[in-house]
């Protein structure tokens, strides 16, 4: 009877695998392949999409996808209600610079996959992230994160929780895991090393690994992972986390209002929007760069400029001198032409004026004596 019953199953098994084959398509067949392996977890994996081909040649659906794209995988029975429910928070979000991009989703079929399910496959079609998760980036940095780029990360999530909040949806589960860093676009030019960061992982929102470690930009815990159960918990439900004395007073007092117990005084991202350390970033990034900008473009020629404004004042110098020189002159004119113009004219103008005349006088007064005799001469003749 035993037998029977499995021959029975693998015969349902074999059937609806024939049926799925005539519903559901292979990868290719679509018109797109996956590539390599990127991640396994609880909710499936995630590996490279291939769309092949010039976007006018491909099946109407892949027309407006990039040629790699990153597709989330699941059976039904598995995590596909996590998928499904991803689906549906990607569509009511629509488009955002903060929330990794969805392009569509399709069920395929694969032989390599066994089960009650015969190889029914679950796909959605998201975006790349070519520089992985928050949690890898800290990793990678082996001493954490600046604070400058912190504040960067942090005002781009606060923007995704603010639409993900404004549309009804909460993700219950941001953690640096589920931050994905994608490179830098015209959608979202603002980032760190040309890397946006991007909440991403819906379907598992409302779930928690049990071997997630909660990590810091500091790339430690909050608190010491030695500790038993029932301390940690003490811990986490009623001390706030010690904050590094290295932090500046603005970073320091965000996470105090981030670490807010009560719900209902803990500030929304939309009010952690307008805090200074978020606002520090939108400054930095609009204002300041262009400013260092200019001021780079502007040294080389600020020298010139210096050296045409100096030379007028220097101009202005010798000009003011003689101005102010006559002005006090007459100033000092009244009190000082009489002792020192007296004596200065009397021996300059004696000499020059003795010399001066006297040669000039002999060469007037001889040319008169002259017409004098002359005259005498005539008359005398006249009156001979």
């Amino acid at each position: 009877m035993i037998m029977k019953k499995r021959g029975r199953e693998e015969k349902e098994k074999n059937s609806l695998g024939k049926k799925q084959r005539s519903i559901y398509k292979r990868d290719e067949e679509w018109g797109w392949m996956r590539g390599k392996l990127l991640g396994v977890g609880g909710y499936g994996s995630v590996s490279e999409a291939i769309i092949p081909g010039e976007a006018r040649s491909r099946p109407p659906q892949f027309k407006d996808f990039p040629s790699l794209l990153a597709v989330k995988s699941a059976h039904p029975g598995s995590s596909y209600a996590d998928l499904i429910m991803e689906k549906v928070v990607y569509t009511s979000l629509g488009s955002s610079p903060h929330i990794l991009k969805f392009y569509g989703h399709d069920h395929t079929f694969s032989e390599e996959h066994d089960g009650n399910y015969g190889g029914i496959i679950y796909n959605l079609f998201l975006e790349n992230a070519l520089g992985g998760s928050l949690s890898g980036l800290i990793e990678r940095t082996k001493v954490g994160l600046l604070e400058s780029q912190a504040r960067v990360h942090t005002r781009s999530i606060l923007k995704g929780l603010e639409l993900i909040h404004h549309k009804g949806f909460v993700h219950c589960d941001i953690k640096p895991s589920n931050i994905l860093m994608v490179h830098c676009d015209d959608d979202n030019p603002h980032g760190v090393d040309g890397l946006v960061a991007k909440i991403a992982d819906f379907g598992l929102s409302k779930r928690s690994n049990d071997d997630f470690e909660k990590r810091m930009l500091t790339g430690s815990t909050p608190w010491d992972v030695n500790l038993g159960q029932e301390e940690l918990f003490s811990k986490i439900s009623t001390e706030t986390p010690s904050l590094p004395s290295y932090l500046t007073s603005t970073a320091q007092d965000f996470l105090l209002e981030c670490f807010t117990r009560d719900p209902n005084q803990r500030p929304s991202a939309q009010m952690l929007l307008n805090h200074s350390f978020a606002m520090k970033w939108e400054e930095d990034s609009e204002e300041e760069d262009p400013e260092e900008e200019d001021s780079e473009e502007e040294d080389p020629k600020e020298d010139p400029k210096d050296d045409l404004v100096k030379d007028p004042e220097e101009e202005e110098d010798p000009e003011e001198d003689p101005e102010e020189d006559p002005d006090e002159d007459p100033e000092e004119d009244p009190k000082e032409e009489n002792p020192k113009e007296d004596p200065e004219e009397d021996p300059e103008e004696d000499p020059e004026e003795d010399p001066e005349e006297d040669p000039e006088e002999d060469p007037e007064e001889d040319p008169e004596k002259i017409l004098k005799i002359k005259r005498r001469s005539r008359s005398q003749r006249r009156g001979s």
